[in-house]
């Protein structure tokens, strides 16, 4: 359950009373629970465990998997005379030269690249997080306002009321303050449940009950677009791990040789005693280019589509950049504006409000200027947040994570 401190309307709006604030243990403990529950988090554990059975095949002095071989001849079946001849034999493959050292770098490619993939996805639901929290704080402010509008409407009904007992006023006046506070209710209950409506999203995106405080005060970053952004980071480590693929597969396209160790036991008859020899042989592919084509050439394929998305990242973050740094400035612009208007319903309604307790004016004025320095009111207090949500995106877009 939130807990949202009720201010009085016109404080906020003369004052600039901020956004409410959420209680919350930690912003970067909020974003590490939506990363966890994220679809993407088990890719990153299934490319470290795809890089570490490269680097363990590449720690291994052999090239692929020893085999064994048994043999026995004879030239009498069913019967122990004659010739017998048994041997034992162990197969090595080997690494040709190059191969070995084109694995570990494919390997060490694989596992840079589950790293890069791990901070990107943490950089995406910080984005998710900030918007949801950013959401809450819109809906949040606009039902502190939507309270205080209707505890307001309902004091003046009240005054309203006894003077029309006191015969000050005519009854039509009741019935349209009436009217008034009754709109005040129904926009207080639909902000209520717009909150409830953006809690239920963010309990559902993080697994918290609580929403965490965002940094006060956040002001533009002044700095550009590099290489150590997240998105360029992984996508530029997903090149170095296709160079790594590429190479891998030219370095394959020879089999690996074979070394073969054998015991051999044998006799030329049954008169003869068993001789014992021990021998060694090994075996030289030649490679050939047409076998591992297809292999290359999809490696070489992938590599090309590594270098696109990555110029690619580069082209949406720039847009995207100039698109959030407009709406920055217009959401600068729309602020001064905002404090100004807001300035000047107050002022109206502060006079309308006096002239109406000295019988001046009707209620119909009042009732007009509460209602535009409410609307001024919640302009105001929304484009403070807009602002600041801006700075918040233009900041994030830039590659930082909030801690």
């Amino acid at each position: 359950m939130y807990k949202f401190s009720l201010k009085p309307l016109l404080l906020a709006a003369l004052l600039g009373t901020a956004p409410p604030v959420f209680a919350a243990p930690n912003l970067g403990e909020a974003i590490q629970a939506a990363v966890q529950r994220h679809p993407q988090f088990q890719q990153a554990a299934s490319e470290r465990a795809l890089g570490k059975g490269y680097r363990q095949q590449a720690d291994s002095w052999l090239g692929g998997d020893p085999s064994a071989s048994l043999s026995y001849y004879s030239d009498r079946v069913g019967s122990d005379n004659g010739y017998r001849e048994m041997e034992a034999a162990v197969s090595l493959p080997l690494w040709m030269p190059g191969q070995r050292d084109a694995r570990q770098n494919l390997a060490q490619a694989i596992s840079a690249q589950a790293d890069a993939s791990m901070a990107l996805l943490r950089w995406q639901v910080a984005g998710e997080v900030l918007e949801l929290i950013w959401s809450l704080r819109l809906v949040a402010s606009d039902e502190e306002l939507a309270d205080a509008q209707w505890a307001s409407a309902r004091q003046l009904e009240k005054a309203v009321e006894r003077r029309v007992g006191a015969g000050e006023l005519a009854r039509a006046d009741l019935l349209m303050v009436q009217q008034d506070s009754l709109s005040r209710e129904v926009e207080h209950e639909n902000t209520r449940m717009a909150r409830d409506s953006a809690t239920a999203a963010w309990q559902a995106y993080t697994g918290l009950a609580e929403v965490p405080a965002l940094p006060a005060g956040q002001l533009p970053l002044e700095k550009n677009l590099g290489i150590s952004h997240p998105l360029l980071q992984r996508e530029q480590l997903r090149v170095a791990q296709m160079t790594a693929r590429r190479n891998d597969s030219r370095r394959q396209r020879q089999s690996a040789p074979e070394v073969t160790l054998y015991a051999k036991r044998d006799r030329g008859s049954a008169a003869d005693s068993f001789g014992n020899s021990l021998g060694a042989e090994i075996s030289l592919p030649f490679g050939s280019k047409y076998s591992t084509a297809p292999q290359v050439a999809e490696s070489e394929a992938a590599l090309a589509r590594a270098r696109m998305g990555l110029a690619a990242a580069k082209r949406r973050l720039e847009l995207k950049q100039v698109r959030i740094d407009q709406e920055l400035q217009r959401s600068q612009k729309a602020l001064a504006l905002a404090e100004r208007q807001s300035q000047l319903a107050d002022t109206r309604m502060s006079m309308n409000q006096r002239a109406f307790d000295l019988g001046e004016s009707d209620l119909f004025l009042l009732l007009q200027a509460r209602s535009q320095a409410a609307a001024a009111a919640r302009n105001l207090t929304r484009t403070r947040i807009e602002y600041q949500r801006a700075v918040s995106r233009y900041n994030h877009l830039l590659g930082e994570i909030p801690q």
